[in-house]
């Protein structure tokens, strides 16, 4: 490898390290969905489970197995902790930087156009945060990432277009096993429409796709059999239908159902890189009848396949749109290295510099304006203003850069932002626990030895519940609106089926929202002694004991 390779790649791993890795567990895993997934595979792992994926004690199907491996296998060989979850995401995000910057040196031919991608993508606040979570969509991401990679190896160089092909396949299939068989249907359909582009669909007249498909249904396909023959309908049911095609046509978060929710997530996303993706949008859609490379028409192609195919659903998530994200810093990176190098462009840098930094100053100046926004969460003050001071001092340092004309150093200035954003997010982490995680409510409740048979928790908090105690859930939410996706577990909607439950335990433990615990208090005063053992975020912890032995048996 030769040396500036393997320099910039010592960088990238540096700086994945930081951002991905370090720190990993000074969170408790947050509620609903990293307890969601490290609650899967901890039963697994309990059962010694390494088909079915389980939750509260059942079949679940919501999402193929390979993540769920990854944790267990993690939680088996290191134990059960927030780092151990979040280890194969952060691997994952370090995977994809690296492989984003080998794709830009094939797709660009240009080292610097490959590394400025790269940190790109690596210090975008959402690629970022998703580094640091559990969730399959960073695992998802990097497999499709993956697959357009051995794709471009292939394409650019037909001595290699064999293992292109396999390699494309191969990644694809394991993109299926992570999230679903959207982990083929993407990367095929943007192959398809650059291949158009390019007018060379002959490509795929070739023996390797054929071998490609056999490895990738090889691969794929026997999960999904082995769960219909398990579970029959059950599986195809909700697999398919509540988890796929349900979403088309329903919104779970009616509030992100709107045209421009995925536009904003990809801009705001970006952060702090956001003026220069538009930028390079702009110059792409301007030199698309003349200097149109490669990599601008498998970025486009690729861009194109994620929007449409989760634009079109009713259901929209900010993480679903992931998979384009490596498409957007290959966008912005490739501006970023003409801007750098060609004389003409040198103002339009200079003014997206400063304009970038002068939105940190505001940022900065908003944080510490807005303290009594955040005053009720965090018992000081003194985190706010270090990232406020931190936001402004970045914001200045990268200015004078910028009118100096330093544009490299100003870009790696302004690649720092997401820094002081971390350290304040570790420096409020003891007063944020509470209203993210069910770790510290969880630690009011006894274990199974203590006789408590099951907790009355809010919906939100079932799950975490469930994977601290070990304990039998009963979700009390009037509401009476069910998981989207079913979970084996009571919904209590009534005043009637909460007192079923206390009927029948001398002591029962609770982690429910205020307007849960006040109708229990209303309602149960002469009945029961109602404890209110603390508040942790927005969650009641209380203590429920039979008075007179009311509890049947």
């Amino acid at each position: 490898m030769r040396p500036f390779l393997l320099k910039r790649i010592s960088i990238l791993f540096l700086i994945c390290y930081a951002l991905f890795l370090f720190g990993n567990d000074l969170f408790s895993l947050s509620d609903p969905d990293e307890v969601f997934y490290s609650l899967t595979a901890k039963e697994m792992a309990a059962k010694n489970e390494w088909v079915t994926p389980l939750i509260f004690g059942q079949p679940q199907f919501e999402k193929p197995p390979l993540t769920y491996w990854l944790i267990e296998a993690a939680f088996k060989t290191w134990g059960e902790s927030p780092f151990t979850a979040r280890l194969f995401p952060a691997v994952f995000a370090t995977l994809g930087v690296i492989a984003i910057y080998f794709l830009g040196l094939m797709g660009f031919n240009d080292e610097r156009k490959a590394f400025l991608s790269a940190v790109v993508l690596a210090t975008s606040a959402f690629f970022a945060a998703m580094g640091k979570t559990v969730f399959t969509d960073m695992i998802f991401t990097v497999f499709i990432l993956c697959a357009f990679t051995m794709f471009t190896l292939g394409f650019t160089d037909r001595r290699r277009q064999g293992i292109g092909f396999i390699g494309f396949y191969v990644f694809c299939a394991l993109a299926t096993l992570t999230k679903s068989p959207l982990g083929l249907v993407i990367p095929q359909i943007a192959v398809i429409l650059f291949l158009l582009y390019q007018r060379q669909i002959d490509f795929l007249k070739s023996w390797f796709v054929l071998i490609g498909i056999l490895l990738y249904l090889a691969i794929a396909l026997p999960w999904y059999l082995d769960m219909y023959n398990l579970y029959g309908h059950a599986f195809i049911q909700e697999f398919f239908y509540n988890d796929h095609w349900r979403r088309l046509l329903e919104a779970e978060h009616r509030g992100n159902d709107h045209w421009f929710f995925y536009p904003m997530t990809m801009i705001a996303g970006l952060f702090p890189w956001s003026l220069f993706l538009i930028a390079a949008c702009v110059d792409l859609f301007k030199r698309l009848k003349s200097s149109v490379t490669i990599i601008d028409y498998l970025s486009l192609s690729w861009i194109l396949a994620v929007f449409v195919v989760f634009q079109v659903a009713h259901s929209k998530l900010a993480s679903y749109i992931l998979p384009l994200f490596p498409a957007l810093a290959l966008i912005t990176g490739n501006f970023l290295g003409n801007a750098l190098s060609q004389i003409q462009h040198r103002k339009k840098v200079q003014n997206l510099l400063c304009a970038s930094f002068a939105i940190l100053a505001v940022l900065g100046i908003a944080v510490m304006a807005g303290h009594k926004a955040y005053h009720h969460y965090i018992s000081s003050q003194l985190p706010m203003y270090f990232l406020s001071g931190s936001l402004i001092a970045l914001a200045g340092f990268g200015i004078t850069l910028a009118f100096k004309e330093r544009f490299q150093e100003a870009l790696y200035v302004l690649a720092l932002t997401l820094v002081p954003i971390f350290l304040t997010a570790f420096m409020i982490r003891t007063d944020m626990e509470g209203y993210i995680s069910s770790h510290e409510a969880s630690e009011y409740i006894p274990q199974r030895s203590m006789g408590v048979t099951t907790v009355l928790t809010s919906k939100a908090n079932a799950r975490g519940i469930r994977f601290y105690t070990g304990q039998d859930i009963a979700v009390v939410d009037f509401s009476g609106k069910p998981f989207f996706s079913p979970h084996p577990i009571p919904i209590l909607d009534t005043t009637p089926k909460v007192m079923s439950v206390l009927e029948h335990q001398r002591v029962t433990f609770g982690v429910i929202r205020k307007t849960a615990y006040q109708d229990i208090v209303r309602n149960c005063t002469n009945l029961y002694h109602v404890e209110l053992l603390g508040i942790v975020g927005y969650d009641y912890v209380v203590r429920i004991e039979a008075l007179h032995n009311r509890m049947k048996i």
